[in-house]
C-alpha cells in the first residue's frame, strides 16, 4: 500500500463531506435565511468557500490512479450498475410511500441519460474518454503539457470569469469538458512534479489562500450589489482552481505512516460516491435535511454547527447503506458469475479493453 494511496482516499472522504454539509446548508435552506453580516451567515460562507474544491479534487483523485493505466470497460458497469439500483430502488420506495409520475420512473430506470444524478452523467462521459486523454497525457513532454494546462485554463477559467458566457462548453464546472481538464491537471501533478515536503507546505498555503479570497469574494460582491455573489463558489472559477490544485498538490506530498486504520479508510471511502448517490437523489435530497429540520434551526446560534453534525451523520447512514450493497452485489455476482449474460458481459467488456490495450 502507498502512503499517498491513503492521503488520497482521506480527501476522498473530505470531498464527499464536504458536498453532504454543502448540501445541507443548500437543500436544506440554511443558507437562504442567514442575514448578511451574522456570524451564521460568515461561517455558513467560510464553510462553502473552503469547500469549493469538493467536486474538482473528486473528479482529479479518479483522474490521478487513471490517466496512466490501461483501460478498463468493467468500471463504466459498475458505475452504471451502482447508479441504477439508487436510482430504481429510491424511485420505488419513494412510489410507494408519495407516489411518482411516469417521468419519474423513466428517469430512474435510465439515470445516466436522463441526469437523475448531473455528476454521475458527466462522470460516465469522463470514463467514457479517459482511455483517450491518459494517452495524450503520457506523449506530452512536460513543456507542452503546460502549455496545454494553461491553455485550457484560459478557455474554461479565465475566460468565462472575465465574460460570463459559455464560449468554450464549460459555464459552472459540471461539463464535461472541465472534467477532462481536471484530468489533465491530476495527469501533470503525477508525471511532472516530483515528491517533496515543501510542496505540502505551498500547496496547504496556497488551499488557504485561495479559500479566504473566495469568502472576500461573496463580501466584496454584497458590498458592491454583484448579481452573483457567490460567482467564485463556481467549481471552474480561478480562485476555485487555485484552491483545488493546491489542495491537491498538498495531499500528493503529506507525510503518512502506514497504521492499523488504513484498511478501514480505504472501505470507508470506496462507499464515498454511495453516500452521494443515497442522500442526493433528487426525489429525497429535501426530505433528507427536512427530516433533519435543517431550515428550523438556520436563524439559531447552532445553525452552521448543527448542518456539520447533521451532514456527519447522513453521511454515516449513507456508507454504511453503500457497504451493504456492495457486501449484497459481491455475493450476486458470485451466484451470477457463471451465466450466460454474465459471459456475454464479459467478452464485450474484454473486446473493448482490448482496443485500448498497450503494445
Amino acid at each position: 500500500m502507498k502512503k499517498r494511496q491513503v492521503n488520497f482516499e482521506l480527501l476522498r472522504i473530505l470531498c464527499m463531506y464536504m458536498i453532504v454539509v454543502g448540501h445541507c446548508l443548500f437543500h436544506g435552506r440554511v443558507t437562504a435565511k442567514l442575514g448578511y453580516g451574522t456570524v451564521n451567515y460568515f461561517l455558513s460562507y467560510l464553510v462553502q468557500s473552503f469547500s469549493a474544491v469538493h467536486v474538482n479534487c473528486f473528479v482529479m483523485i479518479g483522474g490521478y490512479f487513471a490517466v496512466d493505466r490501461a483501460f478498463r470497460a468493467s468500471r463504466l458497469v459498475r458505475l452504471w450498475r451502482q447508479v441504477a439500483f439508487y436510482s430504481i430502488l429510491i424511485c420505488l420506495l419513494y412510489g410507494l410511500a408519495f407516489g411518482v409520475t411516469g417521468r419519474d420512473v423513466v428517469t430512474a430506470i435510465l439515470p445516466i441519460s436522463a441526469r437523475n444524478y448531473w455528476f454521475a452523467s458527466v462522470y460516465m462521459g469522463l470514463l467514457a474518454v479517459m482511455p483517450f486523454v491518459g494517452m495524450l497525457a503520457v506523449r506530452l513532454t512536460r513543456a507542452q503539457y503546460r502549455w496545454l494546462l494553461a491553455a485550457l485554463a484560459l478557455f474554461f477559467s479565465v475566460n468565462h470569469m472575465i465574460f460570463r458566457v459559455d464560449a468554450y462548453g464549460s459555464y459552472t464546472g459540471r461539463e464535461l469538458p472541465w472534467f477532462v481538464f481536471l484530468v489533465f491537471l491530476a495527469g501533470y501533478i503525477k508525471l511532472h512534479t516530483r515528491q517533496d515536503r515543501k510542496y505540502f507546505w505551498y500547496g496547504l498555503a496556497g488551499y488557504i489562500a485561495g479559500s479566504l479570497l473566495i469568502l472576500a469574494s461573496v463580501y466584496w460582491s454584497v458590498e458592491t450589489r454583484q448579481e452573483d455573489i457567490g460567482y467564485f463558489l463556481n467549481y471552474n472559477s480561478p480562485l476555485a482552481l487555485l484552491s483545488t490544485a493546491s489542495l491537491f498538490l498538498c495531499v500528493k506530498n503529506m507525510p503518512w505512516r502506514e497504521s492499523k486504520l488504513d484498511g478501514l479508510i480505504l472501505k470507508a471511502a470506496g462507499a464515498a460516491f454511495g453516500v452521494y448517490l443515497i442522500h442526493d437523489n433528487y426525489l429525497i435530497r429535501y426530505l433528507v435535511w427536512d427530516t433533519f429540520r435543517a431550515s428550523k434551526v438556520a436563524l439559531t446560534h447552532w445553525a452552521v454547527i448543527y448542518a456539520a453534525a447533521a451532514g456527519a451523520v447522513v453521511y454515516l447512514l449513507c456508507m454504511a447503506a453503500e457497504l451493504l450493497r456492495q457486501r449484497l452485489f459481491a455475493f450476486a455476482g458470485r451466484k451470477l458469475s457463471g451465466t450466460y449474460l454474465y459471459r456475454k458481459e464479459q467478452e464485450l467488456c474484454g473486446r473493448i479493453d482490448r482496443i485500448f490495450a498497450k503494445e
